[in-house]
């Protein structure tokens, strides 16, 4: 019975003989594991990112805005506040402006009922003071990156007030307006964000929106759920009762939304690096059936001395799976190590001149992934050692001892 360590001898004094050729072939062997290996994981760390941060704004939470030349009004909100397993819904109105002298800084400004914002979305957190009352319209809530510049000294603290030049839409086009508020509360640190950027934002009572901002409309209405099982129902509810006029949107459905698109982007991935493992299949087979010949009196006088053909067959799979193994580990190293360069440029999603945001994440590798891509590059060298294996095997030792 030829053991382990003699296969493992045998096959590397092999591919040591014609080391241009095996080297050639493991590089093509490399390119479907590296290309598996970086997709995959910079694609699932980021969307293990952007799910955790829509889910962590709140997966109760739903956000009604109109479509255009449509103005929600108090009816609909008494009508969504009708709707079953509804706890709360407020209107909001949200712009956008800068610190006064801090013109290339935008930040965010919201009227909300602040109460509704801190109990909807419980990852928002007071680092100091308290929310206002919302009879005081003056008075704000500021983000941490307001309340603290670059080098971590706090500019504003509660009690002060904040000269704010506020972006206000109109039937004339886009206008300026200044405004001066008084913090009433400074929140926590909260971290990069999507759709909500609680750092570079202040939060108003929604009252200010029309005597501080001037406004009437409202840019949407939040609603709240009990639990996340009833937002898909509530979401099919208020669409029925406001028809066209509005776009219902929940956080979990993004989330859901963002996991979907990235599995198909794994999936497509996986599918286009297939190709990549059918042409290496292609040259472990041509590289063996190479290797066969060349080798064609060596095999006569292994089977003279007493090996098998299933011997033979063993030790020409071996040595098949054993460069496609090789090719496995570099394609998985250099994919680990694009991964995390791709990685570190960070991703970056904007929105016209106001809002853009770079996202860095830690590349993400599964042990499931890593095994399935290992296992793919055994396939790999067992598919393509096959025909050769069987072809040295049929060798007639007396033949193949006159072979030259």
């Amino acid at each position: 019975m030829i053991r382990i360590s003699d296969l493992i001898r045998l096959s590397f004094k092999a591919l040591t003989e014609k080391k241009a050729r095996a080297l050639l072939t493991i590089v093509g062997v490399a390119i479907g594991p590296l290309a598996i290996t970086m997709i995959y994981g910079v694609t699932s760390s980021y969307s293990e990112y952007v799910v955790n941060q829509i889910q962590d704004l709140g997966q109760n939470l739903i956000v009604v805005t109109p479509n255009q030349n449509y103005k929600l009004s108090d009816s609909d909100l008494n009508k969504i506040k009708s709707i079953e397993h509804v706890v709360a819904a407020a209107p909001f109105y949200s712009t956008q402006g800068y610190i006064s002298g801090r013109r290339s800084d935008t930040i965010f400004i919201y009227a909300v009922d602040p109460d509704f914002l801190l109990k909807s979305i419980a990852s928002i957190q007071i680092m100091e003071g308290a929310p206002p009352d919302p009879s005081e319209i003056g008075k704000c809530m500021i983000g941490y990156d307001i309340a603290f510049d670059d080098q971590g000294r706090q500019e504003y603290s509660i009690g002060d007030v904040v000269p704010v030049n506020v972006y206000i839409s109109g039937s004339t086009g886009l206008t300026e307006k200044r405004i001066n508020v008084m913090v009433s509360a400074v929140l926590s640190k909260y971290g990069g964000a999507l759709f909500l950027n609680p750092d570079k934002s202040i939060f108003l009572p929604f009252p200010a929106a029309r005597t501080l901002l001037g406004v009437n409309s409202w840019s949407g209405i939040l609603v709240l759920a009990d639990s996340p099982l009833n937002v898909d129902n509530i979401v099919d509810k208020i669409k029925d009762l406001l028809g066209n006029n509005v776009n219902v949107i929940s956080f979990i459905g993004i989330a859901r939304i963002a996991s979907s698109i990235t599995s198909a982007v794994n999936f497509m991935t996986f599918a286009a690096s297939l190709s990549a493992f059918a042409v290496a299949v292609a040259g472990v087979a041509s590289t063996m059936i190479t290797s066969v010949m060349e080798r064609t009196r060596e095999i006569g006088v292994m089977k003279a001395i007493g090996f098998t053909d299933a011997q033979v067959v063993l030790l020409t799979l071996f040595e098949g799976v054993l460069m496609s193994l090789i090719g496995g580990v570099v394609g998985i190293g250099a994919g680990v190590v694009g991964a995390f360069q791709l990685s570190s440029r960070g991703l970056t999603i904007s929105s016209g001149e106001f809002f853009s945001i770079t996202i860095r994440t830690t590349p993400k590798f599964t042990i499931g992934m890593l095994s399935g891509v290992v296992g793919l590059t055994i396939l790999v060298g067992v598919v393509g050692s096959i025909l050769p294996a069987y072809k040295a095997a049929k060798i007639p030792p007396a033949e193949a001892l006159r072979y030259e």
